[in-house]
């Protein structure tokens, strides 16, 4: 069993779960059977499951370069242990609980132990946020979330803006109790500081509830970041540096494509109509159910406000080399916003199988980016 996990393919072994569970459930929904109660319990125990095997692969998985960003985490995690009778558990750092969590477990555990403790935050609090929100429907959110085209990537390689937006996400679970709500998102801040731009984008959908102008800011944004190019990117680079001297920051908006070749990173700079697609998913639906359906839940307005605000924020920064840090922490609310409204309020007669289409629309990138690949091996 623990040579399983030793393996440079558990992301391979991943979408494919991930393939077989999408499958089951558009046969549950084609059948009309997904939320009748015997198939809703089956259902929930099949979700914890998953959730504790998907830990187990990514808190257990070999130090190797195809699992990105691990072999870095995994440098930083060998030289604190190198120096963890030096190690103080309550540094202050903008990342404080990031830094807590690595210096707790140099100093008192192995890296298997760290790589699980992020892995159970990143899967647990999605998991705990979708129940929190759906009750005993949390299974079809959560394998909407599972079924991101970059949710692997991002328990495995962008860790801490995994885990960061993961528990944010977790926070938006608890808008009925403010205090917890706040204490959550901050603790996801403290693991990555772009969860200040979710929280800032949250606040301002609590307090200006206007989907059409989120919405028009959203379209400005891609008129805008396609007319002016990089200029944007610079021009925000320049105001990070003056205002926090946030070198990180800066260096992410700033880098260039022959830089990240010498990181071993290779992306493209140009502007990425098909993340733009991608997001529009979100865009589409959450406009066709608030104005077209009339659906009138105030949560909903809340989550897809926050969307709209945040995505805008990345659009505009869309060429810059890791720019995708920034769309991701929209992409996080992007199940939400994708699947709550066929969750809370039935829409038509046959509902099961537009969910379904549902489903099989909101897979499309998971399955063309991650499935179709390993297919055609």
């Amino acid at each position: 069993m623990v040579d399983f996990f030793n393996s440079i393919y558990l992301g391979d072994y991943f979408h494919y779960i991930i393939f077989f569970l999408v499958l089951w459930t558009l046969i549950q929904c084609a059948q009309g059977i997904v939320f009748d109660d015997k198939i809703v319990a089956i259902n929930q125990i099949l979700g914890m499951v998953v959730c504790l095997f998907v830990i187990l692969m990514m808190g257990l998985r070999p130090v190797s370069g195809n699992y990105g960003d691990t072999v870095n985490y995994a440098a930083g995690f060998q030289k604190d242990v190198a120096n963890k009778a030096n190690l103080s558990l309550f540094t202050w750092s903008k990342e404080w609980l990031y830094t807590f969590i690595t210096h707790f477990f140099a100093k008192y555990s192995g890296l298997h132990g760290y790589f699980l403790c992020f892995a159970a935050i990143y899967v647990g609090s999605l998991w705990l946020a979708m129940r929190r929100i759906f009750a005993e429907y949390n299974f079809v959110p959560l394998l909407v979330v599972m079924s991101m085209f970059t949710f692997w990537a991002y328990g495995v390689n962008g860790i801490r803006n995994g885990v960061g937006a993961s528990l944010f996400i977790l926070a938006m679970a608890y808008a009925d109790n403010i205090p917890m709500m706040v204490t959550i998102a901050l603790m996801g801040a403290g693991v990555h500081n772009s969860v200040y731009l979710m929280i800032a984008a949250a606040a301002m959908a609590w307090y200006v509830n206007d989907n059409r102008l989120y919405l028009s800011v959203w379209l400005l944004s891609i008129f805008i970041s396609f007319l002016l190019g990089n200029q944007i990117q610079e021009w925000m680079a320049g105001f990070a540096d003056y205002m926090a001297d946030d070198n990180k920051l800066t260096g992410y908006l700033t880098m260039t494509e022959q830089q990240m070749r010498t990181e071993g990173v290779i992306v493209s700079t140009t502007f990425r109509w098909d993340f733009i697609a991608y997001s529009a998913l979100g865009v589409g639906v959450g406009a066709y159910f608030l104005w077209r359906r009339k659906f009138e839940d105030a949560y909903y307005h809340w989550i897809f406000n926050t969307y709209l605000i945040c995505n805008a924020f990345w659009v505009l920064i869309i060429r810059a080399p890791y720019s995708n840090r920034f769309a991701q922490i929209s992409w996080f609310i992007l199940p939400l916003v994708l699947v709550y409204p066929f969750i809370r309020e039935r829409f038509w007669v046959n509902h099961e199988r537009m969910l379904a289409a549902g489903i099989l629309l909101f897979y499309a990138y998971g399955f063309y980016f991650n499935m179709l690949p390993l297919l055609l091996k």
